[in-house]
């Protein structure tokens, strides 16, 4: 018995041999692939770049070029080379399984340097090519924020309830009625429509990670009614339950402003009555602050961003700026400077554009009679 478990441990052991190839893995190409993406994240912009183009010089007719060229791409500082580089991607690598990553990377940039046009454009190929895609929710909301941001506010609207009557994501579907409600509110202002839809997240959609975005909006909502109380107790509430959002610093500020009306805490979620008792209409050009002292001054804008992710990433290269970030209901938008003349900050402007590739915008704080208007775009 034992002399045949010998023999046929053998076989199987010839069989694996017979089954095992002749030679180990020697492709130069592949070990050099493989080199190149622990480089990618241990090596600098310069280095990596100097490894990657060394190996599309080396292996120009490997089926891992394509991936190489992605990788630096990825690697590339300078956002409008960036951008460059992965059209060149997309254009040329047909079959390329990274060409919807491609794409999606060309809309996070213009989404990142406020290029709305151009978001509106590509974001709508990334629908078209790829409906079903790991990126088909980012084009959609890229899709729709730009269309925000150029007032075509009926095609941002009739995608967002799109979006409602046909997912079964949590996520998605309070992402699709937080822009639903930031498109009606663009419409109609403080209107029967926003606070509707602001009442639905509010009641449903507690556990979502725009939640507290969505509590901030109530509040700021409250607010400008002169609904103090429920102001108070709204932004109360961010600072409890969500202390290390961003909407949290924001909301301190927002309080030690109210403390002055000595607000009570009360119950805030909006009711059938709330919604029934506000106007179809409330357009408000301009909303009411209550600072003690009156200041203008400029700063450079950037943004909106999408993605709390992304905006920390340019606060990071901008470490050394005065920055303020905001958190709206369409994104993250990054103050620089309070600068007492726009020359200064168009010097600004210019520096972000040259050293970065960012494309800000000058706007200019002017405070006036406890009221508080921005101008933009210059």
């Amino acid at each position: 018995m034992a002399e045949k478990l010998i023999k046929f441990s053998g076989l199987i052991f010839f069989i694996l041999l017979l089954s095992a190839p002749l030679y180990p893995d020697t492709n130069p190409a592949e070990i050099s692939f493989k080199a190149l993406k622990k480089s990618f994240s241990i090596k600098d912009k310069n280095d990596f770049e100097k490894e990657g183009l060394q190996f599309i010089k080396k292996y120009p007719d490997s089926n891992r070029v394509s991936e190489v060229k992605l990788l630096l791409a990825d690697k590339e500082t300078d956002t409008d080379l960036a951008i460059e580089k992965y059209r060149f991607i997309f254009k040329n690598y047909r079959n390329f399984p990274g060409k919807e990553y491609a794409l999606y990377k060309i809309c996070q940039i213009l989404d990142l340097k406020s290029k709305w046009k151009e978001l509106r454009k590509e974001s709508e190929n990334g629908l078209i090519l790829f409906p079903a895609g790991n990126y088909f929710d980012d084009f959609h909301f890229m899709h729709i924020t730009s269309c925000i941001m150029l007032e075509d506010y009926d095609t941002a609207r009739n995608e967002c309830i799109d979006i409602t009557e046909h997912t079964h994501d949590f996520e998605t579907l309070s992402n699709a009625i937080f822009l639903l409600a930031e498109t009606e509110r663009k419409r109609s202002g403080n209107s029967k429509p926003y606070i509707f839809n602001l009442k639905e997240l509010s009641e449903g959609f507690e556990k979502s990670e725009l939640y507290p975005s969505v509590i901030f909006r109530l509040a700021v909502f409250y607010e400008e009614k002169k609904d103090f109380n429920r102001a108070f107790s709204a932004y109360s509430d961010i600072i409890k339950n969500f202390p290390d959002s961003p909407e949290s610093s924001m909301s301190e500020e927002k309080i030690n402003m109210l403390k002055k009306m000595n607000p009570q805490k009360i119950s805030y979620i909006p009711d059938n009555i709330t919604v029934k008792d506000t106007d179809d209409l409330d357009l408000s050009p301009e909303h009411e602050i209550k600072e003690t002292t009156n200041e203008n001054y400029y700063s450079v804008s950037i943004g909106p961003f999408s993605k709390l992710k992304d905006t920390a990433g340019i606060i990071k290269y901008l470490k050394n700026y005065n920055i303020r970030k905001v958190k709206t209901a369409y994104g993250y938008i990054i103050y620089i400077g309070r600068y007492n003349d726009s020359d200064t900050a168009l010097e600004t402007r210019i520096r972000l554009a040259e050293e970065y590739g960012i494309n800000g915008n000058i706007v200019r704080f002017s405070v006036h009679e406890k009221k508080s208007y921005i101008y933009e775009d210059r």
